[in-house]
């Protein structure tokens, strides 16, 4: 590359050495041409470019969208006030001008989502009146409204105000509860429970909540005195009391023993019996009589029954594998009887064949009672033939009591070919056809008015789905057949 090169590239014109090319050069006057204002490429970049035009219309670019021309008149919003709760107010966005919306305080409106509880309401003289009859009927059985009688309206009514205010959440209530008196949790609860129940008899006998506003405080008071001493016990006395009962039940188990081991000895205390005289067993036949007792008492002597109630899930298990044990000693009955009956043909044949000429010795005999030797493979897949088989008649054999009804039913199906691996849907083991067959068939399930799939696949629908399409197939097989014998028919006319 030359520096003529160079300062083309640069945009640089170089200085002539010769005076009368720069005094020619002097005189003409320079022509600048306007040339485009191209955004998008650096000024550098785009002056190597020449006077060539570049290739591509560069376009200038706008990364912002552009305005938003509505006619519309936007909507005004206020900022107004509400209440969030009877005694908080808060401020919020609201659509619609200051006129429309109001200088008042608007309600909230996700209050209709507060739902509180029905706690009766009443007066002094109603509480005076009710409470006045419940005393009359109470002190005519016993004295048990002792924590009623001396509660004033003013504390029942403020025990009631923290009811209505946190929703009978006892907890929070009497850690809330303020007033002269201390009063505990039980006794709270039970005087809430006993003015509901005197006021509902007074005013609402039939309410359905009258038979649950009975609280035995007694109960309750015990109640958590037990799980405050269960829940405080330490890791010692757990395992001491896991010890004992370990210990319990050797002690039931060893009593059970002693009393098994008690009765085999009243059993054995019969012989010899005490109305009849000992002359009896004095000669060699008697002793050999009381040595015969002995010995068949010993022998119905039980052990001791120390094993756990028997599980009747492993019964029914049991059950069945004896079941499979029978079905394999019948199987194997059969292949003897099997055995036997081709061992009687072989001789048959060996009888036969003494009768006829020997043959060369090049050539094998072929018996069909003695089939060529089977490889590992063959072998292997003889064994899993036989078990699958084993196994569907174990399986018809369970199901033998179970009618086409019931079976159907219960869902309960026997598969004669092994399954695939796998969860699949039913609908994706549906018959399909070569494509041309495959259309035919659409078009005739199309013009019948069915579905190409099933709507709701199950295995009795599919069933039924699968004989309808073997049945078009064949009869799209016997037209086309048919079609081909009135051609040829036609031709030979």
């Amino acid at each position: 590359m030359s520096s003529s090169d160079i300062f083309d590239v640069l945009n640089i014109r170089p200085k002539s050495s010769s005076p009368s090319l720069q005094a020619s050069q002097g005189n003409v006057a320079p022509t600048k041409t306007s040339r485009p204002q191209v955004t998008g490429m650096q000024r550098e970049l785009f002056n190597l470019l020449g006077d060539s035009t570049p290739p591509v219309v560069i376009q200038p670019s706008n990364k912002f969208k552009g305005n938003l021309n509505s006619q519309l008149k936007p909507s005004p919003w206020t900022y107004a006030e509400f209440y969030a709760t009877p005694y908080v107010k808060l401020h919020h966005w609201v659509k619609g001008s200051k006129e429309l919306v109001g200088d008042q305080p608007q309600k909230n409106t996700f209050s209709k989502y507060n739902q509180k509880l029905t706690i009766p309401e009443f007066s002094k003289e109603d509480y005076e009146e009710f409470m006045s009859g419940s005393h009359d009927k109470a002190s005519s059985k016993e004295s048990g409204d002792d924590t009623i009688q001396v509660w004033e309206y003013d504390e029942v009514k403020y025990l009631f105000d923290l009811c209505k205010k946190y929703d009978l959440r006892w907890y929070i209530i009497y850690d809330n509860y303020s007033y002269d008196e201390k009063r505990t949790l039980e006794d709270l609860k039970e005087a809430f429970y006993k003015v509901c129940k005197a006021y509902f008899l007074l005013k609402d006998r039939d309410n359905p909540l009258l038979p649950t506003l009975n609280y035995p405080k007694e109960q309750e008071i015990e109640r958590k005195k037990y799980l405050t001493r269960l829940l405080s016990r330490s890791a010692a006395e757990i395992a001491e009391e896991e010890a004992l009962i370990m210990e319990s039940r050797k002690f039931e188990m060893a009593a059970k023993k002693t009393l098994q081991e008690r009765e085999a000895l009243l059993r054995l205390l019969d012989h010899p019996q005490s109305d009849n005289g000992v002359n009896h067993f004095l000669s060699s036949q008697g002793i050999n009589q009381l040595y015969n007792n002995l010995l068949n008492d010993k022998q119905r002597k039980r052990k001791p029954d120390l094993t756990p109630p028997e599980n009747p899930w492993m019964k029914q298990q049991q059950q069945f594998a004896q079941q499979k044990q029978q079905l394999q000693m019948q199987h194997q009955q059969n292949c003897q009887s099997r055995d036997q009956k081709r061992a009687d043909v072989k001789q048959e044949v060996q009888s036969v064949s003494s009768t006829q000429p020997s043959p060369s010795p090049n050539k094998r005999p072929s018996d069909p009672t003695h089939p060529p030797r089977m490889n590992k493979k063959q072998k292997l897949e003889m064994q899993t033939a036989m078990r699958r088989k084993q196994d569907s008649e174990y399986a018809k054999h369970l199901l033998k009591n179970f009618t086409a009804e019931e079976r159907r039913n219960l869902g309960v199906t026997l598969h004669g070919e092994k399954l695939a691996p796998g969860v699949y849907l039913r609908s994706s083991k549906i018959s399909t056809f070569k494509p041309a067959t495959q259309n035919k068939l659409v078009s005739v399930l199309q013009e019948l008015g069915l579905p190409i799939r099933p709507t709701m696949p199950s295995s009795l629908v599919i069933q039924q789905h699968e004989e309808l399409l073997k049945r078009i197939v064949t009869l799209l097989d016997l037209k086309r057949q048919l079609d081909k014998m009135e051609a040829e028919k036609a031709i030979a006319k």
